[in-house]
């Protein structure tokens, strides 16, 4: 994305509606990235003032709510009336929480099967570079996963592939897999 910068002090939705779109599209940009940023400055105080396993217990909470209400929301904007793998794989696909903070694919394997795959996942390469050690993230993840499939659909059953504290391949940090359950395929 090419960089323009913006002018400070916008106070209202008004002025920001009359920005030139390359400037609002870098405010909007720049607006989520900060929010990646201040989701993962909040995880290292409470890991450093409570220790990590209270930072995961609550990082699992909150990105448990976060799931359902993601998932609602891009179901709402993109207006997916279907249910099932396709309408999951949509919603996912929809989502601007992940570019932004891996390489990633979403893959539809069946009617009633996805995987998704994280190649690159920036909050834990910046992890190592701090040397913080790899964050144990499957319980997060799961609990994000699960909450935004079952709110697009409550078939759908979430499976855990690979994701840390487990072993990865080099270039796959994690998978999950989704199955629609009880189907009539």
């Amino acid at each position: 994305m090419k960089r323009v910068p913006y002018e400070g002090g916008i106070v209202n939705w008004e002025e920001i509606s009359q920005l030139p779109r390359e400037q609002l599209l870098a405010l909007f940009h720049d607006t989520l990235r900060n929010l990646v940023r201040l989701d993962g400055y909040w995880f290292l105080a409470v890991e450093q003032f409570a220790g990590q396993e209270a930072a995961v217990k609550a990082d699992e909470s909150v990105w448990q709510r976060f799931g359902r209400v993601e998932a609602f929301q891009i179901r709402r904007t993109f207006e997916i009336k279907a249910d099932g793998i396709p309408a999951l794989v949509h919603a996912l696909r929809s989502s601007l929480l992940w570019p932004l903070s891996c390489d990633y694919h979403v893959e539809q394997t069946s009617p009633i099967e996805a995987i998704f795959h994280v190649f690159h996942c920036s909050s834990q390469v910046e992890r190592l570079k701090a040397g913080l050690g790899t964050f144990p993230c499957r319980g997060v993840e799961e609990g994000y996963f699960s909450a935004f499939a079952h709110t697009i659909d409550p078939r759908i059953e979430v499976t855990c592939i690979s994701c840390p504290p487990d072993n990865h391949p080099d270039r796959l940090w994690c998978q999950w897999h989704f199955r629609l359950e009880k189907s009539d395929l």
